[in-house]
């Protein structure tokens, strides 16, 4: 099973979050989201998030806010989770540590 991660909120809320979990697919992961009413703004594996880790060891904040670009079209959130994952990546790990030793 892999571990993904994805950036979003709750369906009744705006507060910008992260949830971790382990499923088989992709589209596993996000039907599970989408279940527990959930709205991802994106959704990392664990190879994209060691890619970022990367970018922000090397404090290239463009190099984030471009990887993001690609990630969703969605361009009206696109700064939302630059900020988020510059400042909470310390969480983003724990979480995905936890999924993957839950998994």
């Amino acid at each position: 099973m892999n571990a993904y991660i994805a950036i979003g909120h709750f369906k009744d809320s705006e507060n910008t979050i992260s949830v971790a979990m382990t499923a088989h697919t992709k589209k596993d992961f996000i039907a599970d989201l989408r279940g527990n009413e959930f709205v991802q703004y994106v959704v990392l594996t664990e190879s994209m998030v060691e890619k970022f880790r990367a970018i922000l060891a090397a404090d290239d904040c463009f190099g984030v806010y471009e990887q993001v670009k690609k990630l969703t079209t969605n361009y009206r959130v696109w700064n939302q989770v630059t900020d988020y994952l510059e400042q909470c990546f310390d969480f983003i790990e724990e979480r995905l540590a936890a999924a993957k030793e839950q998994g």
